[in-house]
């Protein structure tokens, strides 16, 4: 074949034409897998253990609290549950008081973290302009709190004065502010850029609608991570009911289900079997923790953010 023929034969190239790109077909690339070392191997196997080390108190608690008396000594570690049954959660829930105490909680809980919130955030959002003055003395003084107090007696003295013994308000406002939140809020707000309240005051804002409408809805992780913590104290607490309050009618959770043990250990005179006081110990710390577990993960991905953001000043 002449050459001639041999150009007429082959296909025409595509030329580029103005404002279009070669077309080029796409390649599949498959990233190469890595290659698992011995380091790796030792790694997941260290975590592994660690993982099933955290996993299993929490584990062996929920067994003993659903195990019946003779289930509870065939196993001294409970890794498979023996047997099953619910009389402990029944015992537990068959008194009134247990519902009047689960409302104590809710009010004290919401309550408390409503109040605790609002004053940290102004106390952190006053703390946090460096142009404040005295803002070193307020600071000593606020860290000065964190070592030292006034110690149970004062304490006790001062709300016994005001007349909050027996009511709800002895179990919020002794512990309303919490330093630690409070410069974790500060801190965070310290970060937060000087032009959103610069435009908020052109306005015509002053600095509680700077604060409420501005800061705050700027500030969501931080707020829910003080949320988280304030919400953990406020169920869990115990010690300041055991000081102030006197009336069952009031008790919350905690403490009723602290009692509850208490007087298990000594006997227990019901139509109850229960002779192990760590079946009955072991459906509390359920009861107790599960309310935690629901309202964590609704908070999880704020959590480490605001605490990283609020524990490092730039």
């Amino acid at each position: 074949m002449s050459l001639p023929q041999q150009l007429e034969t082959q296909p025409e190239m595509e030329t580029d034409k103005p404002g279009k790109r070669n077309k080029r077909p796409k390649r599949n690339r498959k990233k190469p897998k890595q290659k698992m070392h011995v380091f790796d191997y030792i790694n997941y196997t260290i975590l592994t253990i660690l993982t099933l080390a955290t996993i299993y108190p929490f584990w062996y608690v929920l067994v003993i609290s659903f195990s019946t008396q003779e289930g509870y000594y065939q196993s001294a570690y409970h890794l498979l549950p023996n047997s099953f049954s619910l009389e402990t959660y029944k015992y537990a829930f068959t008194n009134d008081q247990v519902f009047r105490s689960i409302g104590i909680s809710l009010t004290v809980t919401i309550g408390g973290v409503l109040i605790s919130l609002v004053l940290t955030a102004m106390g952190a959002y006053v703390l946090s302009k460096q142009k404040l003055k005295g803002r070193k003395a307020f600071f000593i003084f606020m860290i000065f709190t964190m070592f030292f107090n006034g110690g149970i007696v004062p304490l006790y003295i001062l709300v016994n004065s005001l007349e909050m013994r027996d009511t709800v308000w002895a179990l919020i406002l002794p512990m309303a502010i919490n330093t630690f939140n409070l410069i974790l809020m500060m801190n965070y707000f310290s970060s937060l850029p000087e032009s959103l309240e610069e435009a908020a005051k052109i306005d015509g804002c002053n600095d509680f609608q700077i604060l409420f409408k501005i800061v705050l809805p700027s500030s969501k992780p931080i707020v829910m991570t003080i949320v988280l913590f304030y919400a953990v104290f406020y169920w869990n607490d115990w010690f300041l009911a055991m000081l102030f309050i006197s009336n069952q009618d009031y008790y919350p959770l905690s403490l009723f289900l602290r009692n509850m043990i208490i007087s298990s250990q000594n006997f227990m005179s019901t139509g109850l079997a229960i002779q192990v006081p760590e079946m009955l110990k072991s459906a509390v710390i359920v009861i107790s923790v599960v309310p935690v577990m629901l309202f964590y993960p609704f908070v999880q991905k704020y959590f480490v953010q605001g605490i990283m953001l609020g524990s490092v000043k730039e």
